[in-house]
């Protein structure tokens, strides 16, 4: 089996469809696996070896296999399929993330967290000083 039909099999079991949350598979592609390791090129060793699968073995049996004998290669292809999944437009969509938001912050301004009594007991505790191991 060539190593992109192996990891949507991989993927697929990891991340199957459940409720509204589509599979890995019917959102996600190798080829977006590929662009997620060009940010995790320290995971590209370990994923490679991860894909190195037995025909004859199921996606199960196969991370089975690789979490009690190869856990870098586990964790490889377990961490790619994870950030590559969440970092989909659809499915970040139907968590309700849009991801990261530019918000405008006003240094100027007294901020609310000093007058809503939210120090209140950091205040009512007083100063505590722990000095610095090592320096």
């Amino acid at each position: 089996m060539s190593k992109d039909k192996t990891f949507l099999a991989l993927a697929d079991f990891l991340i199957p469809a459940h409720g509204d949350m589509p599979a890995f598979g019917s959102v996600c592609s190798f080829a977006d696996a590929e662009k997620a390791l060009d940010f995790r090129v320290d995971l590209k060793e370990g994923f490679d070896r991860g894909l190195d699968a037995d025909p004859a073995l199921s996606a199960e049996a196969h991370l089975e296999r690789l979490n009690r004998e190869d856990g870098a290669a586990f964790s490889a292809v377990t961490t790619i399929a994870i950030c590559t999944y969440y970092m989909n437009p659809r499915v970040r969509e139907l968590l309700g993330y849009p991801g990261q938001e530019s918000v405008q912050y006003d240094s100027k301004a007294t901020q609310i967290y000093l007058t809503d009594g939210s120090l209140g007991h950091v205040l009512a505790r007083g100063r505590k000083y722990r000095p610095t191991p090592g320096l």
